[in-house]
């Protein structure tokens, strides 16, 4: 009983912290009346860009609001879920499809699937009654891992370039990185020690955002690329977290 309450709290600390980074994510899109950048990739051309990016803060603004409250939290994730999910089928899977062989592409297709399983992961461990979990974005979040670890390996050279600079053997850890990506993802796919799989990977993710990210915003406090990289990465940190700590993931 002790355990499954600690667990429930780590899984409630997840769900507060994505609700910070779609927060950020929504305040720079009001702010700066666009979308959020590469994640949200909509054309320059369509009409009404800026109020198109004004709604889309909005909407991430609302769903993370939404989400830090425990009367609201359910919908908040879903609505979060959903539209970060609009993304991946409208803006994203048409170009990966369009280049196929293309690896930073299938990254970013794959930063915001995880972004809107994390969504759908936590209103479906609020909502969901004892019997009625299935594995599936457990699994799809693991498929989501193996593309990051492909991508790790393949840009080596620039995620080394991320590392921050008193780190030794930097070109190592962007290896070391893609692998872990890559075998946790495996695992998550396979079924074997999904949790165990989900909790490595959020921390490793949290480690980025504790020595990549807020480093990199503190140098550059009002650069809107870095600021939209850290809250991302929160929120896909919160995302594996929230995985880690999920009972879908401890079921066998």
């Amino acid at each position: 009983m002790a355990s499954r309450g600690r667990s429930a709290g780590y899984a409630l600390w997840a769900m507060i912290a994505m609700a910070a980074g779609l927060c950020g994510l929504g305040a720079l899109s009001l702010i700066y009346q666009d979308t959020t950048l590469q994640w949200e990739p909509v054309p320059a051309s369509w009409p009404r860009h800026a109020a198109l990016g004004a709604g889309s803060g909005l909407i991430l603004l609302a769903s993370g609001v939404m989400m830090a409250m425990r009367r609201t939290r359910a919908l908040g994730a879903g609505i979060a879920g959903a539209f970060i999910g609009l993304w991946v089928l409208g803006l994203h899977l048409p170009h990966a499809f369009a280049k196929p062989t293309d690896v930073a592409v299938w990254q970013a297709v794959a930063e915001s699937t995880a972004m809107a399983l994390g969504g759908f992961l936590a209103r479906r461990e609020l909502l969901a009654g004892p019997g009625r979990l299935t594995d599936i974005e457990v699994r799809l979040f693991g498929l989501c891992c193996l593309v990051f670890g492909v991508s790790h390996l393949v840009y080596a050279k620039f995620t080394a370039s991320m590392v921050p600079a008193w780190l030794p053997m930097r070109l190592d850890l962007a290896y070391l990185t893609g692998a872990i990506h890559a075998l946790t993802g495996l695992a998550m796919l396979a079924g074997f020690r999904r949790r165990w799989a989900a909790m490595i990977e959020a921390l490793m993710m949290t480690s980025f955002v504790a020595l990549v990210h807020l480093p990199r915003v503190a140098a550059k406090p009002g650069d809107r690329l870095e600021l939209t990289l850290l809250f991302v990465a929160i929120t896909l940190s919160a995302a594996a977290w929230i995985v880690a700590t999920s009972r879908t993931a401890a079921r066998r």
